[in-house]
């Protein structure tokens, strides 16, 4: 019974990270309130997802409240709430949303990263959890790799900032499809996706468009 411990350590962790990769470009004020907006989103999206795709886990209102002695998360959910969260913010601060995905990504995956740490050692284990972390893992590696050099790439021209987020995603959550069959997960975890994985292509084939602002 760790008391959720890693998942207090996590959202610190998050909550520096996302202010220290942003603050160089934007408002710091702006920064704090959108770092508590994300995380509220993760946080209540993934639980929420969590509680729809297995419904019946809980069964009352306290039970699907009590994060701390009742575990459960949906990570595509947590992740979906991360992007919508940021993306309702960003398009009304004028921001540019692939260019702060880009920035914001790996104080994302940090969070991500302990929530199911977390999981891991408060639940009955399961293989599944585990590859979940691996995964996890995998995506900071790529992203960093992508991240310092996608601008040396020859076939991409346009050069625009975004590219380390999108091509991230789209490999992250294509490898999670074949995770998902393996472990025959549930079907709607497959879907979304698979539709993750096809915005992140088009996001690509948008953002490699040079005579295109994003």
């Amino acid at each position: 019974m760790t008391l959720g411990i890693l998942r207090v350590i996590g959202i610190i962790i998050f909550l520096y990270l996302f202010w220290r990769s942003l603050k160089d470009d934007y408002e710091s004020a702006k920064i704090i309130n959108l770092s508590w907006l994300v995380l509220l989103g993760s946080l209540v999206l993934g639980r929420v997802g969590y509680g729809l795709i297995h419904f019946g886990v809980w069964k009352n209102f306290s039970e699907w409240i009590s994060v701390w002695n009742m575990p459960g998360m949906s990570y595509i959910g947590a992740c979906l709430g991360l992007f919508l969260t940021s993306l309702i913010y960003v398009k009304k601060q004028g921001w540019k949303f692939f260019a702060f995905m880009e920035d914001s990504l790996s104080a994302f995956l940090v969070l991500i990263g302990f929530l199911l740490a977390d999981e891991l050692v408060r639940t009955k284990f399961e293989w599944i959890n585990l590859v979940y972390l691996g995964v996890v893992v995998l995506a900071y590696g790529l992203y960093k790799f992508f991240k310092g050099r996608y601008r040396s790439f020859v076939w991409y021209k346009s050069g625009k900032k975004g590219f380390a987020f999108l091509i991230t995603t789209f490999l992250v959550f294509l490898g999670l499809i074949g995770v998902f069959l393996i472990f025959r997960d549930k079907i709607i975890n497959i879907v979304l996706a698979s539709i993750i994985s096809l915005l992140s292509l088009v996001g690509l084939f948008i953002l490699g468009d040079i005579k295109k602002k994003i």
